[in-house]
């Protein structure tokens, strides 16, 4: 009986560790689409002449004061991103902590 709930426990290590691996990929996709719609917007204002400065810095200033919200989106995606790796790094860490100990108990070691 000890054995199932090992594998059990085991499972469910390995099914957290899918979800947070499934909402990183998705928070790193919509990072990349937030920063696309971002670059593609700058570069139309680019081009149209409605994003101008003497400078780099300038320009970029122009864009963020026009663009505000393609720039929070991107700010949101991002943090989004970064929770979810670090999400996914605790759920690697808690699911090679269990692997562990199931294999240390079913060799008869006591943890």
């Amino acid at each position: 009986m000890r054995g199932m709930r090992e594998v059990q426990v085991l499972r469910e290590a390995f099914s957290r560790y899918r979800k947070a691996l499934e909402e990183a990929l998705e928070a790193s996709l919509e990072r990349a689409r937030a920063k696309e719609a971002l670059e593609a917007r700058v570069a139309q204002g680019l081009l149209s002449g409605e994003v101008q400065g003497k400078n780099a810095e300038e320009r970029e200033a122009k864009a963020r004061t026009l663009y505000a919200d393609l720039y929070r989106a991107l700010a949101e995606a991002e943090e989004k991103y970064q929770r979810a790796k670090t999400a996914l790094e605790v759920a690697r860490s808690y699911t090679e902590e269990v692997s562990l100990l199931v294999r240390l108990a079913s060799e008869g070691v006591r943890a």
